[in-house]
């Protein structure tokens, strides 16, 4: 009888022994499990890039939202997003609209006469492979570029396109730097709007408020 209770004793102590070590065991192999997604987390967000969004809000239609990308056209995005800050674009208007290619922006900075002025005459160098710069935003559906003098590559002021479909044999002859990431179908509308025979919309389309979604 006493050795049966020796015995006994031996096995409870070695279940007991066995159950904490698979215990630990799992509680080691939850945190290996975890740990590196929690790394990776951490790792992804500081690569991003900065993303910045700004809100259109046009006359009669609504608000469309586009997102920058500094990767990019570093340069060409600090100059957009200066002239959105000074409040440069608020009242532009649409200029032109070609069908199938692209929405164009108004360019009344000769008309300036604020200190916003000198924001808008300042010309930036066109961040394109034409241009020796690099840049590898494809020129796809509601992307918007700068827009240049086709002589001149460096010339881009306010003025930039919407594409209303993806135009590659434009890559890399102008400074594609956003996209719109909302508000898609206001894109739309304006495309299909009655112009006149330069492709001036007949009843203007204005941009009340152009800012930076904060």
């Amino acid at each position: 009888m006493k050795y049966i209770k020796i015995i006994s004793f031996i096995l409870i102590f070695t279940m007991a022994f066995s159950l904490a070590a698979c215990s630990n065991e799992e509680k080691k192999e939850e945190k290996v499990n975890l740990d590196p997604i929690a790394m990776d987390s951490v790792v992804t967000s500081e690569g991003e890039p900065e993303r910045v969004r700004i809100g259109f809000d046009v006359e009669n239609y609504g608000e469309f939202v586009v997102e920058t990308y500094s990767e990019h056209a570093p340069d060409t995005v600090n100059h957009f997003l200066e002239l959105v800050d000074n409040g440069c674009y608020n009242g532009y208007t649409v200029e032109k609209i070609n069908p199938g290619l692209a929405i164009l922006s108004s360019d009344h900075s000769h008309e300036l006469t604020s200190d916003s002025a000198a924001q808008f005459n300042n010309t930036v160098s066109g961040e394109f492979s034409a241009n020796g710069r690099s840049n590898a935003l494809k020129l796809d559906r509601y992307t918007l570029a700068l827009n240049h003098i086709p002589s001149d590559y460096n010339s881009g002021m306010s003025q930039f396109m919407i594409f209303l479909s993806s135009n590659h044999d434009l890559d890399g002859k102008y400074a594609g730097f956003a996209k719109v990431v909302e508000g898609t179908q206001i894109i739309d509308k304006i495309a299909g709007v009655e112009t006149d025979s330069s492709g001036r919309p007949v009843l203007p389309i204005v941009m009340k408020k152009v800012y930076i979604k904060r």
